[in-house]
């Protein structure tokens, strides 16, 4: 083959076709080298044709000649190409961009030629930003997928009468090419949802959601975060024969000594402290009282709390 300067269009495209047939078959074991290679041509298959203006915005498809109508569907080759070159996170996105928007170039020059009526936006709305592709009911899709298991049973059948080179003419190598173009509009379609959906998956991915400030983050250190002696059970059967032969009891020790006791006298010291018990009143004391009667009462009360301490209370029924 010639150098990439001197091929000719035909040259270009038909090594690319055929190298991304191959790569269609097995896309997902083949080289990002490879890809590179079929988009490289193409796009120079691309600059040549842009530049003897092969298409034009004011004829029919019915003007445009057999051999050049083949090269209608350059523009989805690329698309497919920059969509299955890479996965990888960094170069994803951009590649992406690529693809959607050499699909959208291809749909905008079967719209050209009236082959559609409508393409789809190079990018969503702002309310659509964040909303995944899914409006289209089943039967919508069940349809669109007859009809490409259509063409594509169509477009077997013609690619094998044109290996039988006594019943090639131009009007199957024309049908050929038409059915080729309608088969990469559906696919074009498919494929500028699904990487725009993709598109809102990647960015999401890199904004995730704020963490919640209230929670610590737990620093690795070599040191076990536990201060004093602990026991650790690594089985159920060692717990099940440390509590039927060992001490009696599986309990296993939840605190040292030192903490034990540090918990009694933190208990103790938040107890309620009692009222002491008033002393009883001295004879020095109920002398210097003058009234003999209130002496008597103050005497009486006295012995009657020596008999009833407090909190005696009625003891009916009490067990």
């Amino acid at each position: 083959m010639t150098s990439n300067n001197e091929s000719t269009i035909a040259e270009l495209f038909d090594f690319a076709f055929d190298l991304q047939q191959k790569l269609e078959s097995n896309k997902t074991e083949q080289k990002f080298e490879t890809f590179t290679i079929a988009i490289d041509k193409l796009k120079l298959a691309e600059d040549k044709i842009e530049e003897l203006h092969l298409f034009s915005d004011n004829e029919e498809l019915n003007e445009v000649p057999s051999n050049e109508l083949r090269y209608f569907i350059l523009y989805a080759l690329i698309g497919w190409l920059y969509e299955y070159r890479t996965s990888n996170r960094d170069q994803r996105l951009d590649e992406i961009h690529l693809s959607i928007n050499y699909f959208i170039k291809y749909l905008q020059l079967c719209k050209n030629y009236g082959l559609i009526q409508h393409i789809p936006k190079e990018q969503d709305d702002n309310n659509d930003k964040f909303r995944i592709q899914t409006t289209e009911d089943r039967q919508t899709k069940i349809q669109k997928l007859k009809e490409k298991k259509a063409l594509e049973k169509s477009i077997a059948t013609l690619r094998e009468m044109t290996h039988d080179v006594n019943r090639v003419d131009d009007e199957i190598k024309r049908q050929l090419y038409t059915e080729q173009i309608k088969w990469w509009i559906k696919q074009s379609e498919e494929d500028i949802l699904a990487l725009k959906d993709e598109i809102k998956l990647l960015q999401f991915s890199k904004d995730p959601l704020p963490q919640n400030s209230n929670v610590q983050t737990v620093k690795s250190t070599n040191k076990l975060p536990i201060d004093g002696p602990f026991t650790l059970v690594t089985t159920k059967d060692r717990l099940y024969k440390e509590a039927i032969g060992g001490a009696g009891y599986p309990s296993l020790p939840t605190m040292t000594v030192q903490e034990f006791y540090d918990d009694l006298s933190k208990t103790q010291s938040q107890q309620p402290v009692s009222t002491p018990k008033p002393a009883p009143l001295s004879d020095e004391y109920l002398n210097e009282i003058d009234d003999s009667t209130h002496r008597q009462n103050v005497r009486i009360m006295d012995e009657y709390k020596d008999d009833n301490p407090r909190g005696s209370g009625n003891r009916y029924n009490r067990s």
